[in-house]
């Protein structure tokens, strides 16, 4: 994906230096405010796992063992010992 972003910047850059017409340098820089932009967003915003049951369709997934796959869930009876949750070990 950062290699898309980048073409796209150096293409946006040879048109304008071939042209030398003003819109292509403001799409250019809206190009990278909003590259910039997605980098710092995504950086920033915390990761946060779905903790829906399949079972009972509540929020109450929890690791069995910390590190390894397996879930169970405190509202209901639902225990799955191959299901992997991202990001539910820091939870």
């Amino acid at each position: 994906m950062l290699i898309l972003w980048i073409v796209i910047i150096l293409l946006a850059l040879a048109v304008t230096i071939s042209s030398g017409m003003w819109i292509p340098s403001i799409v250019g820089g809206l190009l990278l405010f909003a590259f910039l932009a997605w980098i710092l967003i995504s950086t920033l915003s915390p990761a946060v796992p779905c903790r829906i049951c399949p079972g009972c369709g509540e929020e109450g997934l929890v690791k069995i063992r910390r590190g390894v796959p397996g879930v169970r869930c405190e509202k209901c009876e639902f225990v799955d010992e191959n299901l992997h949750v991202a990001y539910l070990d820091e939870w």
